[in-house]
C-alpha cells in the first residue's frame, strides 16, 4: 500500500513539474527594439520592435510590448531608429552561373586594353599543361574602354596559342574562343548553329571566334571545353556566392536553370546546414532541346513545391519559345524581333506534360505575340488538369495587354517581373517604339488587376541590388532616358511587398515567410535609411547594415552598427 502512495505521489510531482514548465513564459532569444518595423502585413503595420526565437518572429510590437517579453538571456539590440524591412528575395536570379562565370578561371581586373588582356593569356599559356584550356572569368573589362574598341577576335586569341582551347567570357552569352576551341566543338563555317545560338563571321565567311546565346546556351555549350568544378568545389563557390547575395540584402532567391548535379550541390549545402539563404531550384529545360519530357519528369516522383523553408523545386526554368512581337517595330536598323523557337503545337504539348507530372512551367515572355502563345498553351493545360492552385508563372512580361492580364488573373498564373526597362530603356525605344516602350512592365495596372506580381533583377544580366527595382518601380526612372511611363508608378509600400511576401507567393511560402509576423522566419534587415521617407532620388542608394537569416547574423556591414 506505501509503495502505491509513493508511487501515486511520485507521478503527481512530475505531473505537476511539466504542468509548470509548459506554463513558464517562453522568453525570446533576442530582442531588436526602438526601430520602424515595415512589417508588410495585411495590414501593412509599422511596429517599434519584434523578438526572435528558434529562428523565428516570436512577438511584433510597440518597444515596451516587446521589451517586456525578456528573460535573463534576451539579447537586446538598440535599432537606434533604423528602419527594418522583412528579407529580400530576388525571383529571377541565376547565382549559379555567376559562381562559374566569376569565381572561377583567369582574372581580368584592371586590365584596359585588348593587347592588355592577350598578353594575361600568354602568361597563362605559359604555365599551363600542354592542351589545358585556358578559360577567363566574367566582368573586370570593358571593350568601350579598350583603345581598339573591339574584343578578341580568333586570330587573336590564335596568336596566343594554337594548343590550348582558349575561351574569354564577356558575359553569360557572350564569348570570344580560339581556333582550338573551335576545332574541339566541332564547329566549323559550314556548322548550322543550334537554337538559342550564333556563330559569329567575317566578311569572308570565316568563323571570328565570336559565340552568341541566348540564356545559358553559350554557357552550356563551352561547359563542353571548361572542366566543370567538382562537388566540393560546387558547394564552396555556392557558399561564397551566397555571402555576396546576403550583403545586397537577399535572403531567398529563386535560382533558375540548374542541371542535376548543381541540385545536388544544394542538397548537400542543406544536409550539412551550410545554406545561408533559401533556394526554389528551377530545372533547366530549354526549348528547342532534344529532350523527351515525358522520360526526363516521369522518374522523378515529386514536382514543384517540394521540399522546405531552405531548399525546394521550383519548375521548369528557362522555358523560352521565343521573342516575337504582335506588331513588329524597327527604326530600320534590321533589328531581329525574334521568332517562335518551337512550333505552337509541340509548345503546347511540352506544357500538358509539364502539368500531368505535377510540375510548373515558368516560361519567359519578352514579346507580347509570345505571351499569347504562353497562355494559350497554359488554358489548355487548364481544360485537361485545373492549374487554378497551382501557381504557374509568367517570366518577365515587359509586353502585357488589358486582355492579356484578364486571362492570366482568371488562370491564377502569377507574374515574375524584373526591372529590364530601368537599364533598357532605350534598347526597347529601338525594338519597339516609344508607345510600347512607355508601357513596359506596367505594374500599376497588373496590381490594380489583383495579379499577384513579385519583383527580381534576372542578375547577371541586370544588377542583384533589390533597391534599384525599388527605386525603378516607385519612380520609373530608368538609367538612361529618364522617366518613362510614370502613369505606372507604385507606392513604396506596394513595391516592398513586390519583392517580399509577393515573392513567398511564388515559392508556396507565403505562411512561413516574406513578412514581419509572429510565426513567420525570422528573414530581416537592418537598412541605412528609411525607405518609407528618404527622397526618392536615394532610394537605389540605401543599403544593408545587417541581414538575418533565420534569426541568424549572415552580413554585416563593416563599421555599420550591427
Amino acid at each position: 500500500m506505501k509503495l502505491a502512495l509513493y508511487i501515486s505521489a511520485f507521478l503527481m510531482l512530475m505531473l505537476s513539474q511539466v504542468h509548470a514548465q509548459r506554463m513558464l513564459p517562453i522568453s525570446p532569444e533576442a530582442i531588436y527594439y526602438n526601430g520602424k518595423i515595415v512589417t508588410i502585413d495585411l495590414e501593412s503595420h509599422v511596429s517599434e520592435a519584434f523578438a526572435v526565437r528558434a529562428g523565428r518572429i516570436l512577438a511584433v510590437g510597440s518597444t515596451d510590448e516587446i521589451q517586456a517579453l525578456a528573460g535573463r538571456n534576451t539579447e537586446m539590440v538598440n535599432l537606434m531608429g533604423h528602419t527594418v524591412v522583412p528579407g529580400m528575395i530576388d525571383n529571377h536570379n541565376h547565382q549559379y552561373h555567376l559562381v562559374l562565370l566569376t569565381l572561377r578561371g583567369i582574372d581580368l581586373q584592371n586590365i584596359h586594353s585588348l593587347e592588355e588582356m592577350l598578353e594575361r593569356l600568354r602568361l597563362a599559356a605559359e604555365t599551363s599543361a600542354p592542351g589545358e584550356t585556358i578559360y577567363t572569368r566574367m566582368g573586370g573589362w570593358d571593350i568601350a574602354e579598350f583603345p581598339e574598341q573591339r574584343g578578341p577576335t580568333r586570330q587573336d586569341l590564335d596568336s596566343v596559342s594554337l594548343d590550348h582551347p582558349i575561351i574569354v567570357f564577356e558575359s553569360r552569352s557572350r564569348q570570344y574562343v580560339n581556333s582550338a576551341t573551335l576545332n574541339t566543338l566541332g564547329i566549323t563555317r559550314d556548322t548550322k548553329a543550334p537554337i538559342r545560338l550564333a556563330f559569329g563571321k567575317d566578311e569572308s565567311g570565316e568563323l571570328n571566334g565570336l559565340i552568341n546565346g541566348r540564356g545559358a546556351a553559350a554557357l552550356h555549350l563551352s561547359a563542353r571545353v571548361v572542366d566543370p568544378p567538382t562537388l566540393d568545389e560546387q558547394k564552396t563557390l555556392i557558399t561564397r556566392m551566397q555571402a555576396q547575395q546576403n550583403a545586397m540584402g537577399l535572403t531567398g532567391i529563386r535560382d533558375l536553370q540548374l542541371f542535376p548535379d548543381v541540385m545536388r550541390a544544394y542538397f548537400e549545402l542543406w544536409r550539412e546546414k551550410a545554406m545561408t539563404m533559401r533556394v526554389s531550384m528551377g530545372l533547366e529545360l530549354n526549348a528547342g532541346d532534344e529532350v523527351h519530357l515525358e522520360e526526363m519528369l516521369a522518374p522523378w516522383g515529386v514536382g514543384s513545391g517540394f521540399g522546405d523553408e531552405w531548399l525546394r523545386i521550383d519548375g521548369i526554368a528557362e522555358f523560352n519559345p521565343g521573342n516575337q512581337l504582335r506588331e513588329p517595330y524597327s527604326d530600320g536598323d534590321g533589328t531581329d524581333i525574334g521568332t517562335l523557337r518551337l512550333s505552337e503545337e509541340n509548345f503546347k504539348q511540352a506544357i500538358l506534360t509539364m502539368n500531368r507530372y505535377g510540375w510548373r512551367p515558368t516560361v519567359h515572355a519578352q514579346g507580347d505575340r509570345t505571351l499569347d502563345l504562353v497562355l494559350d498553351a497554359y488554358e489548355a493545360a487548364n481544360r485537361e488538369r485545373s492549374i487554378l492552385d497551382r501557381r504557374w508563372i509568367v517570366e518577365h512580361v515587359p509586353l502585357i495587354h488589358p486582355e492579356q492580364m484578364d486571362r492570366i488573373k482568371q488562370l491564377g498564373v502569377m507574374i515574375s517581373a524584373q526591372y529590364q526597362p530601368y537599364t533598357r530603356s532605350r534598347t526597347m525605344l529601338r525594338e519597339w517604339g516609344k508607345d510600347r516602350t512607355e508601357m513596359a512592365l506596367p505594374m500599376r495596372d497588373i496590381l490594380d488587376k489583383g495579379i499577384i506580381v513579385s519583383g527580381g533583377s534576372d542578375w547577371p544580366s541586370f544588377p542583384n541590388n533589390p533597391f534599384l527595382s525599388i527605386y525603378y518601380y516607385v519612380t520609373r526612372n530608368t538609367l538612361d532616358m529618364g522617366p518613362v511611363g510614370v502613369d505606372q508608378k507604385i507606392s513604396r509600400m506596394e513595391a516592398l511587398r513586390v519583392m517580399t511576401l509577393n515573392n513567398a507567393f511564388l515559392t508556396y511560402e507565403e505562411e512561413i515567410k516574406g513578412s514581419i509576423e509572429a510565426g513567420k522566419l525570422a528573414d530581416f534587415v537592418i537598412l541605412s535609411a528609411d525607405i518609407m521617407s528618404v527622397p526618392e532620388e536615394h532610394i537605389k542608394d540605401i543599403v544593408p547594415l545587417a541581414t538575418y537569416v533565420g534569426g541568424r547574423n549572415v552580413y554585416s556591414k563593416p563599421q555599420g552598427g550591427f
